[in-house]
């Protein structure tokens, strides 16, 4: 079942945050560290409080086996059509959930409020060097879009 997170969710979402993160760091050592434990706690308090983002949580026997942090942006400019898009800042599923289909659940539901929403996109960014990440997205239907690159100094 997917549903809207709530406070009380902050313990098992931080620690699908923390496992998440620790992903990242493993990827990056040299962008990500690793921050003191309360952090996790206390950035989902914030991230659930913060006006315009939505965390969805699939929920499996009682317990949070993955969550998605979404948001809409709307633009329209002179040189760009107008349009909106949802934004999926953060997908991550408990490391005891992972390949039995929460994020294609969560995917789907995120493209299916996006549709309801009117936008004509769903986005995300991911790192090149995570393969699995890559991978499971592809399979989504996502594609590229455009290429952010960097040359280390």
């Amino acid at each position: 079942m997917i549903r809207k997170a709530n406070i009380s969710d902050i313990p098992q979402l931080a620690e699908i945050y923390r496992q998440l993160h620790i992903i990242h760091c493993g990827i990056r050592n040299d962008y990500y560290k690793m921050p003191e434990d309360n952090f996790f706690d206390k950035d989902m308090e914030k991230l659930l409080k913060t006006e315009g983002i939505t965390v969805l949580v699939s929920e499996q026997n009682s317990e949070i086996a993955g969550y998605a942090l979404i948001f809409f942006i709307e633009k329209g400019e002179p040189v760009n059509h107008n349009f909106k898009k949802c934004h999926i800042e953060q997908l991550a599923v408990d490391e005891k959930y992972r390949r039995n289909g929460i994020g294609t659940e969560l995917i789907t539901y995120i493209k299916k409020l996006a549709a309801d929403n009117n936008c004509q996109s769903v986005e995300l960014g991911v790192w090149c060097e995570n393969h699995n990440a890559v991978e499971f997205y592809s399979e989504m239907g996502f594609a590229p879009r455009t290429y952010k690159m960097e040359i280390k100094i």
